[in-house]
């Protein structure tokens, strides 16, 4: 028997009556394994790249044989020849129905047979080829769905993260009364707001926007939601910073990070006097805060700011003074993809929408707000809606 090559298995009733089939083969370079057709080696069916019947001698035992080894090879492919003398249609179609990939008729020249063997051996080569490159691909499927269910816990415990660090219920105070609309367009994102009580008069509240979405965005609000400090204590003391100085302070931290790429952090801060109904807010970045006068059309209150984590700067801030009704709207730029009555996205959508429920309480009116322009459809982007409304004295 040759040694190397591919490995064939050559089943015959007679071994002997296969001998020039077995030595064309081994002269063709082929290692040969013989065996009879009375039984069978599942340990040699399984290790053959090809399998060869001669059933030249014993065609129906033969055949039988076939259709063992057809069946015990289940789901694995190892082609079969079969080698028959009968020349009839019948017989050549019985060989391929007992499990023969084709048939080969005595007499046949050397080159017929070596070539039908060459063919099978390509055949089944690429087969183990793409089976094993099937394999690998199960095989990293399978890594990248530990991959994916790690990835999606840890997504899980960053929403779950943020979500902690947003106020669990809006502040009450004389004189003032809060509502939110909050939707991110994934698990995690990067709008983020919060309204706290700074003293008996005092309210102060913001909502802030890092650039993008996922992970890298939900981290930059966790480091807004440290670093907007809007009270400096001293002793028994303290004093409200003003939200220019806020925004001041809030940026040279995030400068002071030195991160490989600019953070774009974008918030507008309001200090409220809910006592005497005054108002101090600054911005950097964030869309124009939206004043909606009880009677009169909402506008918005436009003062410069650059983005937060660029480059040193300073803030410039407005002052105004409410009366019972009025209401402040801050958004995030999720309200440039809304739409309301024909107008244009975004802003004059915004203006118009703002003015038909302007005499609703704040709660209705974000609720409205939301609804109209938005309806319940995914948010493209991450949408927050923050109002705030000046109420009369008690």
């Amino acid at each position: 028997m040759a040694t190397g090559g591919p490995h064939i298995l050559l089943c015959a009733a007679d071994p002997r009556g296969a001998s020039d089939i077995r030595a064309l083969l081994e002269n063709g370079g082929h290692s040969v394994v013989p065996v009879g057709i009375d039984g069978e080696n599942p340990d040699q069916l399984a290790a053959s790249q090809l399998v060869i019947l001669d059933g030249s001698r014993n065609e129906e035992e033969t055949l039988a044989f076939c259709r063992r080894l057809r069946a015990g090879l289940l789901d694995r492919f190892v082609p079969m020849l079969f080698v028959a003398s009968d020349s009839s249609r019948a017989a050549h179609l019985a060989s391929l129905g007992e499990g023969a990939d084709t048939y080969l008729l005595r007499p046949f020249a050397p080159i017929e047979l070596l070539g039908q063997v060459g063919a099978f051996l390509r055949l089944k080569n690429l087969h183990d080829r793409l089976a094993e490159n099937n394999a690998d691909v199960h095989r990293i499927d399978r890594r990248l769905q530990q991959a994916y269910q790690q990835i999606d816990q840890e997504l899980e415990l960053a929403r779950r993260l943020q979500l902690s660090l947003l106020p669990q219920a809006l502040p009450e105070a004389p004189r003032v009364r809060f509502a939110v609309h909050y939707r991110l367009c994934g698990r995690v994102g990067g709008d983020f707001y919060d309204a706290f009580r700074l003293d008996e008069h005092h309210v102060g509240f913001y909502v802030a926007d890092a650039m993008g979405h996922g992970v890298p965005a939900s981290l930059l609000t966790i480091f807004v939601k440290k670093g907007v400090k809007p009270k400096e204590v001293f002793g028994q003391q303290y004093r409200l910073l003003p939200p220019t100085e806020v925004l001041q302070r809030l940026n040279k931290e995030l400068l002071d990070l030195a991160l490989p790429e600019n953070p774009f952090v974008t918030i507008a801060y309001v200090l409220y006097d809910h006592r005497e109904r005054t108002l101090q807010f600054a911005r950097a970045g964030h869309p124009y805060p939206l004043y909606v006068p009880r009677e009169g059309e909402p506008r918005l209150w436009q003062v410069q700011g650059s983005l937060l984590g660029v480059f040193d700067t300073v803030f410039l801030g407005q002052a105004h003074r409410l009366r019972p009704g009025d209401k402040i709207l801050l958004y995030s730029d999720g309200i440039d993809e809304a739409r309301f009555d024909g107008k244009p996205p975004g802003v004059e959508s915004l203006l118009a929408c703002a003015a038909q429920h302007r005499g609703l309480p704040v709660d209705e009116f974000v609720g409205a707000l939301a609804r109209d322009m938005f309806g319940q459809a995914s948010p493209p982007d991450d949408l927050t809606l923050l109002g705030m409304e000046a109420l009369a004295a008690d």
